[in-house]
């Protein structure tokens, strides 16, 4: 200790001595500074929250709009199959030119033991949804619980060895009518000729 005394004071190092506004400075943020970084946080958070929930919205219509055309496609599909391969319409149960259709097939699939022909139904079941049945067994529908059957006209079209049936079908999906994006529909048209034997 005694040598630093013999150091002169003016030789010695000097700390740098700062007031107090300074060091309030150079501590951290101002007040001001941090309700307009909080101000820039909550605009860039509420721009990433409308994109995100809008990223959601337009997912959703996606698979609606999806669900709907394909339960539909399917079935128009199922049903073109059936009337290339029957043998003819069953005017007294089919329902046709109008809506709902009925369509009532002769057909030699599914029929029973001991039978040569049967009958097959397509009609639009107590909930909406197009169903198909067996001569025999239960009903079965054709498309799901979200998809349901606006309109179905069935035309039994002949002329000119014409014997064809055109189905003109129109789906909507089945869910919640309040919001635009849960809204999707799909409207087929298709002519299939029965077989000629």
């Amino acid at each position: 200790m005694k040598n630093k005394e013999l150091v002169p004071r003016l030789l010695r190092p000097r700390r740098k001595i700062s007031s107090s506004a300074s060091m309030k400075k150079d501590a951290g943020f101002t007040l001001i500074e941090l309700i307009i970084y909080i101000f820039i946080f909550v605009i860039v958070a509420l721009v990433f929250t409308l994109f995100v929930m809008h990223i959601i919205k337009v997912q959703a219509s996606i698979r609606i709009d999806k669900q709907v055309a394909d339960d539909s496609q399917r079935a128009i599909e199922i049903i073109a199959y059936e009337i290339r391969h029957a043998q003819g319409i069953y005017q007294a149960t089919s329902n046709l030119s109008a809506h709902p259709g009925q369509l009532t097939l002769i057909t030699e699939h599914y029929a029973p033991t001991g039978e040569t022909t049967s009958y097959l139904d397509f009609y639009l079941d107590n909930n909406g949804r197009l169903s198909m049945k067996k001569e025999g067994s239960a009903g079965q529908p054709l498309t799901s619980d979200k998809t349901k059957i606006k309109s179905l006209v069935i035309n039994h079209l002949t002329g000119n060895d014409n014997n064809s049936v055109r189905i003109e079908m129109t789906a909507v999906y089945n869910g919640p009518t309040d919001k635009t994006f849960y809204q999707a529909t799909s409207t087929l048209v298709t002519t299939a000729n029965l077989r000629n034997d």
